[in-house]
């Protein structure tokens, strides 16, 4: 249970300024605390996890630390949830439908991106969650899904668990609509993520095909698994060329 009231404070804390939001926020920002707080230690249940924070931030708080989306708004199809005391804005509203449609994007994502992985990895075992573990002799690769302007936010993170991590560790985001975030993330954080030993792959979730944005595995059989393997590469080349036109 104190396990559990960390992590609602924690995403309580991350939600601090917003009125308005939706579950699948909720959900997003949630496996985002857990890695904050448990890194690569084993997490079970956590679908379980997921539901008991909703439960508490949207219905019967757990702890007087958890925020109270106690009120429903229904538009369209988007069911927001807000403070009691709260008036939702046009602004609010907005913001927090921007926020669900990259957490429903990326919720409905994750199975792809774990078929996409457990195929790439098809020689490997592999142990399910919060990290999803791939082994196999004295390869280890452990993976986290995320989305890339998440990724941005949560480096600190990534940086202290791929330090100590027993192996190689890798954040797997899908593709984006427009190419905007990866080139400011790219621009930002390039150096950072390569001093960390962090790596970064892209899954086209409608293609089901993965390539690596940052970072190239140390079992290089893994190579023919990526449907562009020199794209890494191409991407540090190209963009670095060209890194002072870009903002």
């Amino acid at each position: 249970m104190d396990e559990l009231r960390n992590v609602i404070r924690g995403v309580s804390e991350r939600l601090r300024d917003r009125e308005v939001v939706t579950e699948e926020e909720i959900r997003r920002i949630t496996l985002r605390v857990m890695l904050e707080q448990f890194g690569s230690e084993r997490v079970d249940d956590i679908s379980n996890i997921l539901s008991l924070v909703v439960e508490s931030l949207c219905n019967e708080p757990v702890s007087i630390e958890s925020l109270h989306y106690s009120e429903r708004l229904s538009i369209e199809g988007v069911i927001f949830r807000h403070l009691h005391t709260c008036t939702p804005t046009k602004e609010k509203l907005s913001h927090a439908y921007q926020e669900w449609l990259k957490s429903k994007k990326f919720l409905d994502s994750v199975d792809v991106m774990k078929e996409v992985t457990d195929r790439f990895f098809s020689k490997y075992r592999v142990d399910d969650g919060l990290i999803r573990i791939y082994r196999k002799n004295r390869y280890r690769y452990g993976v986290f899904y995320s989305i890339i302007d998440d990724v941005s936010q949560d480096l600190p993170i990534h940086e202290r668990i791929a330090k100590n991590f027993n192996g190689e560790y890798v954040v797997v985001v899908p593709t984006e609509e427009r190419l905007e975030s990866f080139i400011k993330f790219f621009r930002l954080n390039s150096e950072r993520v390569k001093k960390a030993g962090l790596k970064i792959w892209v899954v086209n979730v409608e293609g089901r095909t993965i390539d690596p944005f940052i970072g190239y595995p140390k079992d290089f059989t893994l190579l023919k698994g990526f449907k562009n393997p020199k794209i890494a590469s191409q991407i540090n080349s190209l963009w670095r060329s060209s890194i002072e036109e870009i903002d």
